[in-house]
């Protein structure tokens, strides 16, 4: 599972303003928004029409998680924040932590889709919040390295609705304005999530503690599957998919997950094969900054591109969650944008510095000392 530090339960636990929690939805945002270029990277490095169902399954992982960003940032909006998606993107710096430092620093690389990044980091950072066996293992997983000092991202999640409802008992008018013609109607852009919420039409707006707590619960459950009793289910009963850590286990194993008596945890990777063909995957440049290519050259030429569109996104998104949010559908057709840039990107070796690597569509501008990681009291 995401270990997270305790610190930042223990500040939610102690909130005694609304500001805390603002802030605290604020890391929650950057913490989405970080695992995006992650999982693109690995999407972008698949050659054209191969390997198409790992495509599938890293592509919709992308979708939940930018529905989780909208998740936040609709309860950000509810309680009277203002997510900033711009800044929070340009502090984002690769290799490095995630933001809150989770899982004590896990380093987080932008690299091509091979089994070695799936499993170190696509499969690190979704791993479940469960000290069981889980499908693909046979033994328990081991404890936290120092017990009580870390908790899961679902207990974070948690904590901040705990720490909303501690506000709302004690009379803070906390959902006093919730701007709902802010924010965003996910039902009309994302997969129906109607199972979980037990509603024919669940739009993801924010309204009171029940409408938030049910926010944070989606994400929580489609990242990590959730326990049932004593045992516990891969299943996202949001939509009856596979949480996120099987989809990645899926490509991992090379086999469709299914239900499995006599393996330990019920499950086990034995169905229909999910081929990973590496031949047929780019040796993308890790990490690529746009600093990384030399001006005047076609590599250069494209990254540009692929950066000015990055960016352009962003601040669509500022532009959705401050006020427009039927502008949604210009920032998803520049993610559309994205990926045809990224094809250009692909065509070009990465450069004379950087021998046998393909040229990666880059997410930072530059190399610098990273930034990540907004702390809150």
């Amino acid at each position: 599972m995401m270990r997270i530090s305790e610190k930042h339960i223990k500040a939610l636990r102690r909130a005694e303003s609304v500001d805390q929690v603002k802030s605290a939805l604020a890391s929650a945002i950057q913490l989405e928004l970080a695992t995006i270029p992650v999982y693109l990277s690995g999407l972008f490095s698949l050659k054209q029409n191969a390997n198409r169902q790992a495509a599938a399954l890293v592509q919709s992982v992308v979708v939940e998680e930018m529905l989780h960003m909208t998740l936040v940032c609709n309860t950000l909006i509810a309680i009277g924040g203002r997510p900033e998606i711009t800044a929070a993107g340009q502090g984002l710096y690769y290799p490095g932590p995630l933001p809150l430092n989770i899982n004590d620093g896990l380093q987080v690389s932008l690299k091509a889709l091979t089994p070695e990044q799936i499993e170190s980091v696509f499969m690190a950072i979704e791993k479940p919040d469960y000290d069981g066996v889980l499908p693909g293992e046979d033994v328990e997983a081991a404890p936290a390295s120092v017990p009580g000092e870390y908790a899961s991202i679902g207990d974070f999640y948690k904590a901040i609705g705990e720490a909303l409802a501690r506000l709302v008992e004690s009379g803070e008018p906390v959902f006093a304005e919730p701007k709902l013609e802010e924010q965003v109607d996910v039902s009309r852009w994302f997969p129906p999530i109607t199972r979980l919420v037990r509603s024919e039409k669940y739009d993801g707006k924010v309204s009171d503690l029940a409408s938030a707590e049910a926010a944070l619960g989606v994400i929580v459950v489609q990242g990590e599957g959730a326990q049932e009793g004593d045992g516990f289910t891969p299943i996202d009963s949001t939509d009856g998919a596979y949480a996120h850590y099987f989809k990645f286990g899926e490509i991992f194993h090379g086999k469709r997950l299914i239900e499995n008596p006599s393996a330990p945890s019920g499950w086990s990777y034995a169905g229909e094969p999910v081929p990973l063909d590496e031949d047929m995957v780019f040796d993308l440049l890790p990490n690529a900054a746009l600093s990384d290519y030399q001006s005047g050259t076609a590599a250069f030429f494209a990254a540009q591109q692929f950066y000015g569109s990055y960016m352009r996104l962003l601040g669509a998104l500022d532009t959705v969650f401050h006020g427009e949010p039927e502008k949604l559908n210009d920032a998803l057709g520049l993610m559309y944008e994205m990926k045809l840039v990224a094809q250009q990107v692909t065509r070009n070796p990465a450069g004379a510095a950087h021998p046998n690597r393909i040229a990666a569509p880059p997410f930072m501008l530059s190399h610098v000392q990273p930034k990540i990681g907004q702390e809150f009291n």
